[in-house]
């Protein structure tokens, strides 16, 4: 534990010393049949146990809980929890005899809404089936805990489908829904001549629950780490500073950037990928060239810079650019999914026109120096970024390409791809691949039918 203590950043502590307190407060009066202080102090050293063998022994708990959305979402979750146990003990909604309302009321099905919010692309399953064991020891109901599972595994799968406010307030109605019949069943041999006020119960638990949802987006908005929809959007604004640095100081990069987040969300949209977070990513994908810009080509205007270098110190600073986009990226506090932007577009590709340069000079020359350092794409939002970025690149080099020209850089750039093996992690399927090379080959043939270079009149034909 010591060493993961040490391994931690400052606000990482703050949120473990919080999370332990909470989760102490849960156990050691909620659930701990002795004294409260006596209870809390020995659930305190209990959970930190558990905390540090789960995070040492468990990887994938090891990186939830090394995550600062998750664990700020689990402490919500413990509050949300207390607040619906304290209703319970003081029974201020007269709910009784059906006090397992309260759950409805503070927690419902909102918590698979707030993971798909804020964690986006990460897997919600890990923070629902906590706050379902969590659930299981405050109510100590199959029922309510039954209930609570299926109806926030759907409430997070329906808003993943379409994220909009409309969804989200379904969302909620349709778990809370769940939730209530499956509430219903235990009601049923409880209390069976009180059951009328299910009919009130379950309207007002959603009401109550949107209001819960939407207060705590406002609020977890305030946090810099945490982002939602609404907040995500004002981000690729082109007041924000760091868009309004590239229009002014690398406009080739702006536009290049421009049109591939244009491409990059109407692939995502197409493949039901975060449309939003793949949009945003893309405008930031290259911001790493704002600190030498002229060394790329999208921003030359005259003299080649790259002339007089030698292939080894071109490709380094071409390298570069992902590295001074990470230090951009953490001094303008960029959260961490689009930060996974800048150095996946990129892979471990190979920047061929200056190692082919090399090999000229020294046919054993070193290979690694001329890629980049990854890693690969690890998700299908960024995998699009990397397919759009190269597929745009390779058509805005042609001169006055035909359609024919188009088709062939396009399935060409994604072959490219493919055999390298930059696309293995980004669970795309060979039929979306499919699907990618046919909407990114429609969009561009739009975009550039202006330059098409379509067949001439034979001068042997007759006029008309």
């Amino acid at each position: 534990m010591r060493r993961l203590w040490r391994n931690l950043k400052l606000p990482n502590k703050t949120l473990l010393v919080i999370h332990l307190i909470l989760t102490s407060l849960f156990w050691g009066l909620f659930l701990n049949p002795f004294n409260s202080l006596i209870g809390f102090a020995l659930t305190f050293a209990f959970t930190l146990t558990v905390l540090s063998l789960l995070l040492q022994r468990l990887k994938g708990w090891k990186r939830a809980f090394g995550n600062r959305i998750f664990f700020t979402l689990h402490l919500v979750v413990l509050l949300l929890i207390l607040f619906a146990l304290l209703g319970q003990r003081e029974d201020f909604l007269r709910l009784h005899p059906f006090d397992e309302g309260y759950l409805l009321f503070f927690v419902g099905s909102i918590v698979g809404v707030l993971s798909k919010t804020f964690m986006r692309t990460q897997s919600a399953e890990k923070l629902i089936f906590l706050a379902t064991l969590e659930i299981f020891l405050a109510s100590k109901n199959i029922f309510a805990t039954v209930g609570f599972l299926l109806g926030n595994l759907i409430s997070a799968d329906i808003y993943s489908r379409k994220r909009d406010t409309l969804w989200e307030i379904g969302a909620v109605a349709v778990g809370n829904l769940v939730f209530t019949a499956v509430l219903v069943g235990y009601w049923l041999q409880e209390s069976p001549s009180c059951l009328q006020k299910v009919f009130y119960l379950y309207p007002l638990s959603v009401v109550s629950e949107i209001f819960v949802l939407f207060g705590l987006q406002k609020l977890l908005d305030l946090l810099p780490f945490m982002y939602s929809d609404e907040k995500l959007e004002k981000l690729a604004n082109i007041s924000h500073p760091l868009i309004e640095k590239m229009m002014l100081e690398a406009p080739g990069t702006y536009h290049h950037s421009v049109m591939v987040s244009l491409l990059a969300e109407s692939v995502a949209k197409k493949l039901g990928a975060d449309a939003l977070l793949t949009r945003v990513g893309a405008m930031f994908h290259d911001i790493g060239k704002l600190v030498n810009p002229q060394y790329f080509i999208e921003n030359v205007n005259g003299e080649n810079p790259h002339k007089g270098l030698k292939p080894e110190v071109s490709a380094s600073i071409i390298k570069n650019h992902v590295e001074e986009g990470l230090a951009l990226a953490k001094k303008y506090n960029l959260p961490e999914e689009i930060v996974r932007f800048i150095p996946e577009h990129q892979g471990t590709k190979l920047i061929k026109y200056f190692y082919y340069q090399a090999l000229k000079e020294n046919p054993s020359v070193d290979e690694g120096k001329f890629r980049y350092a990854g890693p690969i794409p690890q998700s299908k939002e960024t995998a699009i970024v990397m397919i759009t970025d190269t597929v745009e690149a390779m058509v805005r080099a042609l001169k006055n390409p035909t359609a024919d020209d188009i088709r062939r850089t396009v399935q060409k750039a994604i072959e490219i791809l493919k055999e390298e093996g930059q696309l293995n992690a980004s669970n795309l399927s060979e039929e979306e691949l499919q699907t990618i090379e046919k909407l990114l080959t429609e969009l561009l043939l739009s975009y550039y039918h202006e330059r098409i270079k379509y067949p001439e009149k034979p001068s042997g034909e007759r006029k008309l």
